[in-house]
């Protein structure tokens, strides 16, 4: 039987995964490589995104490669 979790890992928690080690192997990326990525998004984010003033530049219109589309939540 399956349990659920009703807490989010955090980034150490997600990064210390062997899953996630793996991939990560398997596509070059170091755990400072995502640590680094997030610092620069959360120093160049808009202050409030929710409010719709600075949503423009959070948005997407074209996707990564052609034929894949941004499905995330």
């Amino acid at each position: 039987m399956m349990s659920y979790v009703d807490q989010e890992l955090t980034v150490e928690d997600m990064l210390a995964d062997p899953i996630v080690q793996t991939l990560m192997r398997y596509d070059g990326v170091s755990a400072s490589d995502v640590r680094h990525t997030i610092e620069q998004v959360n120093q160049n984010r808009p202050e409030n995104p929710v409010d719709g003033t600075h949503a423009e530049a959070w948005a997407t219109t074209t996707p990564v490669k052609p034929g894949l589309h941004n499905t995330a939540a």
